[in-house]
């Protein structure tokens, strides 16, 4: 059975970055942070989510050929935002997540819990050359931050930004500064090309979102002596959290790699769901 057009309606419903998870012998959810609401009465066989990954895939321009076994697209729909689809299989069988971006960019001061403490965020960020890495717990919450920041940075600050993501999710409006933003897949064959191409350009920011960590450390190798302020977003629940992964998955470069970093935005959710930065040390 094909769900996408009950996806996709539910989707247009919500005003706020959603996600949707489809999973095989479970109902379709959404996921907020770390809960999960069931959104419709229904139990997924392994073929729902296939038709139903099919159906979302043919709204773009590479709808033939085989899924694969992992794999990431996008979208957009009229005057409800950009579509990120991203599946992997267990067992045979597809595990998808669905994410809406709204087209416009929230205002930092509408997402976040305290303005003042930003306002020194900002100030201090910009006044950094090296790699500044934000983190949280989940992709919607940094990716959210993350874009608020530069639409803010760019609003306010004269010069080049320069961003590389896979796929883009939201589109920065040119105000003070200049927006390039490269599409890893479709305007770039990897992040590794696009550092190469920012380091051409000479941006005032370099921002990277959605890389793997060995992507994440090849650019900060290339990027460490360069007087630019690289920001990178990635998923971590916390700098304690950020180290472990470091530890485990690249033992032997642990302490080279943790001091490329010049410091960590570390993000949270408050009780009203608004978001926390604390700057700190690695």
């Amino acid at each position: 059975m094909n769900l996408a057009p009950e996806i996709l309606n539910f989707l247009g419903e919500r005003r706020e970055f959603t996600e949707v998870i489809l999973a095989p012998k479970a109902s379709p959810v959404e996921r907020r942070d770390r809960r999960i609401n069931k959104i419709m009465d229904i139990i997924l066989s392994p073929e729902d989510i296939r038709d139903t990954l099919i159906s979302l895939r043919s709204n773009t321009t590479t709808s033939l050929g085989p899924l694969g076994r992992e794999g990431l697209f996008s979208f957009g729909l009229p005057e409800v935002g950009r579509i990120r689809v991203t599946y992997l299989t267990q067992r045979g069988s597809y595990v998808v997540s669905i994410v809406k971006v709204p087209y416009e960019i929230p205002r930092l001061e509408s997402i976040v819990s305290n303005r003042s403490e930003v306002e020194d965020l900002l100030e201090t960020l910009l006044e950094t050359n090296g790699i500044v890495t934000v983190i949280g717990s989940s992709y919607v919450i940094h990716n959210l931050f993350s874009y608020s920041l530069l639409q803010e940075i760019c609003d306010r600050e004269t010069g080049l930004l320069y961003v590389l993501e896979r796929p883009i999710t939201y589109l920065i409006k040119h105000s003070n500064s200049i927006v390039i933003q490269r599409e890893v897949g479709v305007d770039v064959d990897s992040f590794e090309e696009g550092v190469e191409e920012a380091l051409f350009l000479n941006p005032e920011i370099i921002y990277m979102s959605d890389i793997m960590l060995k992507d994440a450390i090849r650019a900060a190798r290339r990027l460490f002596d360069v007087p630019i302020l690289t920001i990178m977003s990635v998923t971590a629940s916390s700098v304690e959290a950020l180290k472990r992964s470091i530890y485990v998955f690249l033992k032997e470069e642990y302490q080279e790699i943790t001091g490329l970093i010049t410091k960590v935005v570390e993000l949270s959710l408050d009780e009203k769901e608004k978001i926390k930065a604390t700057l700190r040390d690695i």
